[in-house]
């Protein structure tokens, strides 16, 4: 990839890798338009993009509350709603709450007192990375 790059720290790693690289855009330059970010990514790469494709990231990461978007004419203009070092987290309280749902507080709440500190984070993030694949 050109001139972008495609980082894996720990506060992108929970995100896919074009949820990462349109984050990723949106903390370097601000409030953006998918043409905006489309154009970005695709001088970035020699892999090109669809509109739709881009539109739907977007869509997708402001379902997650991870962007914001305001009306600008007849397009959005995205912005990112957390910073860097917080999509973890954010996104950990999410799989949080939809294990609580599904399973109840109670039965997280048991789970957890089973595991030593060091380990809870690691088995959240691995019911977290787990509960995100798509299902066959």
């Amino acid at each position: 990839m050109r001139g972008m790059t495609d980082r894996t720290d720990g506060a992108t790693a929970a995100l896919g890798p074009l949820e990462r690289r349109v984050m990723v855009r949106l903390w370097a330059a601000g409030p953006q338009t998918v043409g905006d970010v489309l154009d970005a990514l695709n001088d970035a790469s020699d892999r090109r993009l669809a509109y739709t494709t881009v539109m739907t990231i977007l869509v997708r990461l402001h379902e997650k509350g991870l962007v914001t978007r305001d009306k600008d004419g007849r397009n959005y203009r995205y912005t990112a709603a957390v910073d860097e070092g917080s999509v973890e987290a954010q996104l950990g309280r999410r799989e949080l709450n939809r294990l609580i749902e599904r399973y109840g507080a109670a039965s997280v709440a048991g789970f957890a007192a089973e595991l030593g500190e060091g380990e809870l984070a690691d088995r959240l993030r691995k019911l977290a990375e787990t509960s995100r694949e798509p299902t066959r």
